[in-house]
């Protein structure tokens, strides 16, 4: 094993492994591309009774409850988190969707007993589900939206300012 910084390289003399921890394992994960120019999270648990193991390219953040999981890609493909993002990343560059966001983005701990989070988790866990939607998800975003705001004390003018600033940097 050589290292580098954080960096840890396993050699073996025909396949090379970099980076990987307990939480490469972990049942669920908020994954979204480090090269973008939106944070476009997911969750992703398992493909085919299979442990989806995302490639390098993708950040990945580890959970073990679901619903925790889903809270947090929710708020991270909000208005507010984007916005964020875009106010000090370089769209498109090799570090907008790095987990450095995660040090600008101030999301608290999953709390099941706070309606406010579980309701987040649902509308993400609705999310998921209707992919192919556009419309459908367009009101889902829309909710996820307001309880962000909610959640960050956005007031519901300040809210409608970062959307049309988002819509102005497309």
């Amino acid at each position: 094993m050589l290292k580098r910084g954080k960096l840890r390289i396993f050699w073996d003399p025909f396949y090379s492994t970099y980076n990987v921890g307990p939480y490469t394992y972990s049942p669920y994960k908020v994954v979204w591309a480090n090269i973008a120019s939106d944070i476009k999270a997911a969750v992703v648990s398992q493909a085919e009774e299979r442990l989806v193991i995302p490639e390098h390219v993708v950040t990945l953040v580890p959970f073990e409850d679901e619903n925790e999981a889903h809270y947090v890609c929710a708020l991270l493909n909000s208005s507010p988190a984007n916005y964020t993002v875009k106010s000090y990343s370089t769209k498109g560059g090799k570090s907008f969707g790095t987990p450095h966001v995660l040090d600008h983005i101030r999301i608290k701990y999953f709390d099941p007993t706070n309606p406010t989070h579980r309701e987040m988790a649902l509308l993400s866990q609705q999310a998921h589900a209707h992919v192919n939607d556009v419309d459908q998800i367009w009101k889902i975003e829309a909710e996820i939206d307001k309880l962000a705001a909610q959640l960050w004390g956005l007031t519901d003018d300040e809210l409608r300012e970062i959307q049309e600033s988002l819509e102005e940097l497309g």
